[in-house]
């Protein structure tokens, strides 16, 4: 009864409304937090059991195994969330361990009558703190107007010409129907090749040198506000399903968000319980979950939008499962005669024996039909609800992929390259004609489209709304920026801009020459021009987009030990 009661307690310090759980999920989570208390307070009772009948401590056995309980859950909090990074070998670690054991001992000892006393009120205790974790855990409830909303999908690792709305080879029917009814743009631009700092221009409209962030483990601190922020203002209720570690809240990602669920575990809630978090550090590779399946993430999405129907909202949902390795194709025979490929470090063993490209270029195009089928149940459901007439629905990735271009295998964010840039970008919007945009776009472009709709624009973001935009569109520049050596002090920030006819990458590393590309002559950047002239004109125009910009106040983050492990998981980080 004693572990029960504590797992309650728990459960109501733990639960956040934030997570956007449903009663189930809710339930589920009370029911592991108890489990969790029960198996932590079991060797205490078997203990206490034994010892009933030793002179002055039988007597006390209810208090000291309450002393030891508190004891141990303040250590577990102490050791990974307080000190994580430290050894146990430092003082302030193995000391504050050994005080907070001696202190639960005393405290045992200390209210060993009033323990005894309590004991028979433990289920009504358990039972209150059961009853206001779920009242503390209920998420935001729906808005009272029905209105506009927005479903904003974006597909982690993705390259336009593997899909079948831009003749690409893989089967994505929900994606080629949204495609019909919508916007497609045929030369969409990231800002950057890596998650967190392309998120951060989805969200806040602005390229990667104003807002500050070029690389992923950044704590987001008072960037400018993100989208959530605008839309709360305006009598939204936001919600945000990610899958990513680099877009977990720990870096700042929550604010603005009335439901943000970064809880990656099949199992609602349990990475969060003291238990949990021990059994992460024991076992986890990164000592944490880096990443959700999206099959999970759909669920926990598809509970939102049934919550929130007869309300206005704002959802948000990444879907990491493009990102390698490519797990779609696990359970096929792989070609493993020959030499192995060179892939990047973080993947599997069982996929560093792999021996042929175009076998795992397949596996690529996999992943994205099962992303294809996991968005498609959020546009059906749009549709069962019958809110798909007054939500646009926006699909887009945060940065491309190398498929062995420029002798990168399967990996991204090393360098400016189209396709590590170029992303598919569609929007679908009632009263919006279908059509197909060839003018060059950006995904920073995405919050003034959102903003126009909701009346409320901004003059101030450097994107353009992709539904006004003009037929025969002026070609907007691009500016896009990455870490061009990583977890390193003072790493050099590679700068760039593209234009459809050509591209200028300047790089960090002074040492090396800037790389000026005409794309209309070689799409694929593999001869830089030598024109001194032009690559003078090319690189004034940088310079100017850049003009007002502080390029010094760029950085990498200073990463804290878990971060490192579950980036270096990731393969962010070498």
């Amino acid at each position: 009864m004693l572990g029960a009661a504590g797992g309650s307690i728990e459960f109501l310090l733990r639960a956040e409304a934030r997570l956007g759980f449903g009663f189930f999920d809710q339930l589920t989570f009370l029911t592991l937090a108890c489990v969790a208390g029960i198996v932590v307070a079991a060797p205490f009772g078997v203990l206490g059991w034994l010892l009933r009948k030793v002179p002055h401590v039988g007597a006390r056995r209810e208090g000291l195994a309450v002393g030891a309980l508190l004891a141990l859950h303040l250590a577990l909090y102490y050791r990974f969330e307080l000190v994580l990074n430290e050894s146990l070998r430092d003082p302030q670690v193995f000391g504050a361990l050994a005080a907070l054991g001696l202190a639960g001992v005393l405290l045992g000892l200390g209210t060993a009558r009033a323990m005894a006393k309590i004991a028979p009120f433990l289920p009504i205790v358990g039972a209150l703190a059961a009853f206001g974790g779920l009242i503390r855990g209920l998420p935001a409830a729906p808005t009272d107007e029905a209105g506009h909303s927005f479903l904003l999908v974006t597909w982690d690792t993705t390259r336009p010409d593997r899909l079948g709305p831009y003749g690409g080879p893989a089967d994505t029917p929900n994606l080629d129907a949204l495609a019909a009814d919508g916007l497609v743009f045929e030369s969409a631009v990231a800002t950057a090749p890596l998650t967190e700092a392309s998120h951060l221009s989805i969200l806040t409209g602005l390229s990667t040198v104003e807002h500050g962030v070029v690389s992923n483990g950044t704590m987001l601190g008072e960037r400018p506000e993100l989208l959530s922020h605008r839309l709360q203002d305006a009598g939204y209720v936001t919600g945000a399903v990610v899958a990513g570690f680099p877009l977990h809240g720990k870096y700042g990602w929550t604010q603005g968000f009335d439901v943000y669920d970064d809880d990656f575990g099949r199992l609602p809630g349990w990475h969060s319980l003291s238990l949990g978090r021990l059994s992460d550090q024991l076992f986890l590779p990164g000592n944490a979950l880096r990443e959700r399946d999206g099959t999970d993430g759909i669920r926990r999405a598809l509970t939102f939008l049934d919550r929130h129907r007869e309300g206005r909202f704002f959802l948000w949902v990444h879907l990491f499962d493009p990102h390698g390795p490519y797990e779609a194709d696990a359970g096929r025979d792989a070609p493993r005669t020959g030499d192995p490929l060179d892939l990047p470090a973080y993947w599997p063993p069982y996929h560093r024996q792999i021996t042929d490209v175009d076998w795992l270029i397949g596996a690529y195009d996999r992943e994205l039909e099962k992303t294809d089928r996991l968005t498609g149940e959020l546009i059906d459901r749009l549709a069962d609800l019958g809110i798909d007439d007054r939500t646009t629905v926006i699909v887009a990735a945060d940065h491309g992929e190398n498929l062995d271009e420029h002798g990168v295998l399967f990996d991204h964010g090393d360098d400016l390259y189209d396709p590590s840039l170029m992303v598919p970008l569609i929007v679908r919007s009632p009263g919006v004609e279908a059509n197909r945009v060839a003018c060059q776009v950006s995904t920073v472009d995405i919050v003034p489209t959102i903003l126009g709709i909701v009346g409320a624009p901004d003059d101030a973001l450097s994107g353009r709304s992709l539904i006004t935009l003009p037929s025969g569109c002026p070609d907007a520049p691009v500016v896009s920026t990455t870490v061009a050596a990583r977890h390193v002090d003072d790493p050099p920030i590679d700068i760039g801009y593209r234009l459809p006819h050509e591209k200028l990458i300047r790089h960090g590393d002074t040492s090396r020459e800037p790389e000026l590309y005409d794309l209309v002559v070689d799409p694929d950047e593999l001869f830089p021009v030598e024109d001194a002239e032009r690559l003078g004109l090319a690189e004034a125009t940088l310079d100017a987009l850049l003009a007002g910009e502080d390029i010094e106040a760029l950085a990498a983050p200073e990463f804290d030990e878990e971060s490192i492990e579950a980036l270096r998981a990731l393969g962010y980080i070498e």
